[in-house]
């Protein structure tokens, strides 16, 4: 593999891989570019055009019809093309995993809401709900005493 850097201050800033087939590698490539290294920022997609969108932003991100999307605090729903699984480790840790299909983000939070069954629900601030799992209900009760 060879590589280049070509500096021009006069020209617009564009990155290039030519590759013999996609993997992984070239995957994080692509996401690392498309939000300019910037950690603070998630690659989604808004039907077929690809956008980086800001972690403050987030409110929710849970399965839908076996996919996974990021619900923004003005509920608009983006896609996004990797699993909870690898998001937990990826996501700073006010993103907290609230049961097997969702994480939420810790800022936006509205309240913990008891329900009839003995369960815990989630609000967040922009009206939408979810249950919290009592594993990691658990975790969550533990960090906030930690504080």
């Amino acid at each position: 593999m060879k590589f280049k850097l070509l500096i021009n201050p006069k020209k617009d800033e564009f990155v290039q891989a030519q590759v013999h087939q996609e993997n992984d590698f070239t995957k994080e490539l692509k996401d690392f570019v498309l939000t300019n290294g910037n950690s603070n920022q998630l690659l989604v997609y808004d039907d077929k055009d690809a956008i980086t969108l800001w972690l403050d932003d987030i409110a929710l991100i849970t399965i839908i019809d076996d996919k996974t999307y990021a619900i923004c605090n003005n509920q608009k729903q983006y896609r996004i093309k990797k699993r909870i699984y690898q998001l937990v480790n990826e996501l700073p840790k006010h993103f907290w995993r609230i049961n097997k299909s969702s994480i939420a983000n810790r800022y936006q939070i509205s309240r913990f809401a008891e329900t009839q069954m003995a369960g815990i629900n989630i609000i967040m601030k922009n009206g939408l709900t979810d249950y919290v799992s009592r594993r990691c209900f658990a975790k969550i009760r533990k960090e906030l005493d930690d504080l």
